[in-house]
């Protein structure tokens, strides 16, 4: 027990959800699921070392179809069989929280949010080597919102083998992520056109765009958007081209407007709520960016400063004075429509930090859009100060590791959700 107890603990846990649930679901599941299983070598330290790598492990089991993997799948019918009951479970509760959604009254269902890319270590790199790129990082070239350009820290897709192989992994990854939802989210829809590669030991500012074959992708999620009856958004922020915004509405999908970003350019001012486009989906801010709270207190701009990612002090001072500007503008836009009154205090200064009031008002300014669908975010209606990720922070930041401070059941009772609430069914046309 003490050289194999980590062993007989994982067996024990697969007999009792056998034994519990059952296996003729898993079967069926076995049978219509084209699943890759995540298989680790035999080794001293395997049980210890399950999640790691892939690109670590002995040179002979990092090839999925080599001759050790196969013989590890033979001599390890029983662990391998636990990880795909594990898998069919998973896929079990999701299908339960979606009916559940449903049930609920979410019309939409369970929205789902699709990254750019996965990590070089993980399944997909280790099951697909061929289709993914080596030794190269995808990116962003430097601009101001990130002087130095950023590195998102994992590989591309190559567009010539993905057409090769028939798009196969493109099409299950759209096809499992739309499985149960009712919406889904594209980050980064421009990535669909052209993605910017940085060779590894390479700085961003020396990395190049490579071209994908848009027309094709495209149509691979149109046709699986129809098949599951699922909504697509395109995340498309940022300078991308009206090319591509044109592409992108020609496919029907919802274009992605942020509060931040909508501007009467080149004036500063806030576009009004009935100036939004309502083939959209509009949100006042991203897991990317500030949270309401986060922005106002400029915790955004003090946390890049200290990270060393302004090249000089003079950006940083001309996006605290912008953020100071922006404050006053936002303040401006809602008393335009009557959302705070008057005599609300027009000085950011004066209001030091966020408040629920306020943030509660600038979404209300959102639900009057046309919009189809408006994005609350969780961080915003809770108080979070720090973002969830910093684009290009690879290891400096916290990224994805913020906690909330709120249990679901203390989420229920909260009554700024109340409010929230409240204030949609008054003004948001659902």
């Amino acid at each position: 027990i003490s050289e194999e107890g980590a062993a007989l603990e994982y067996f024990a846990i697969y007999m009792a959800l056998a034994s519990r649930y059952g296996v003729t679901g898993m079967r069926r599941y076995r049978e219509t699921e084209k699943q890759n299983s995540f298989e680790v070598p035999e080794s001293p330290n395997l049980r210890s070392s399950l999640l790691l790598n892939w690109q670590e492990w002995p040179e002979e089991y990092r090839k999925l179809s080599g001759k050790a993997v196969q013989i590890f799948k033979k001599t390890n019918k029983k662990e391998v069989l636990f990880y795909k009951y594990i898998q069919w479970l998973i896929d079990n509760q999701l299908k339960e929280v979606s009916e559940e959604a449903i049930n609920h009254g979410m019309a939409v269902g369970l929205y789902h949010d699709l990254a750019i890319g996965s990590l070089g270590g993980g399944s997909d790199a280790w099951s697909y080597q061929d289709v993914i790129a080596r030794e190269v990082d995808v990116g962003a070239p430097p601009d101001d919102f990130s002087p130095h350009g950023q590195n998102w820290g994992f590989p591309p897709l190559i567009p010539e083998k993905l057409e090769e192989t028939g798009y196969e992994l493109f099409i299950q990854t759209i096809r499992k992520n739309m499985k149960y939802g009712g919406a889904l989210r594209i980050d980064h829809a421009l990535g669909m056109f052209r993605l910017f590669w940085i060779p590894h030991g390479m700085f961003p500012k020396e990395g190049a765009y490579i071209s994908y074959p848009s027309e094709d992708l495209l149509r691979i999620i149109a046709l699986e958007s129809i098949r599951n009856r699922t909504m697509v958004i395109a995340e498309d922020l940022g300078t991308i081209g009206e090319n591509v915004r044109e592409t992108l509405q020609r496919f029907h999908m919802l274009s992605y407007k942020l509060f931040y970003f909508e501007r009467n350019y080149p004036d500063p001012s806030f576009v009004p709520p009935d100036k939004y486009p309502d083939k959209a989906l509009c949100a006042l801010t991203t897991h990317d960016l500030p949270t309401i709270y986060g922005y106002w207190a400029e915790q955004d701009l003090k946390i890049k400063k200290q990270l060393g990612i302004y090249c000089d002090d003079t950006l940083w001072q001309e996006q605290v004075n912008e953020r100071e500007r922006d404050k006053r503008l936002i303040l401006s836009a809602l008393k335009s429509l009557g959302i705070i009154s008057d005599e609300y205090l027009s000085e950011p200064k004066m209001i030091p930090k966020m408040t629920p009031e306020l943030c509660l008002a600038i979404y209300h300014y959102l639900a009057l859009t046309p919009c189809k669908l408006l994005l609350v975010s969780l961080d915003d209606i809770i108080g979070t100060l720090n973002q969830q990720n910093m684009p290009g922070t690879v290891g400096s930041y916290p990224n994805w590791l913020q906690k909330t401070p709120l249990t679901l059941e203390e989420m229920v009772s909260d009554k700024r959700f109340t409010a929230l609430s409240e204030m949609l069914r008054e003004n948001f046309a659902f």
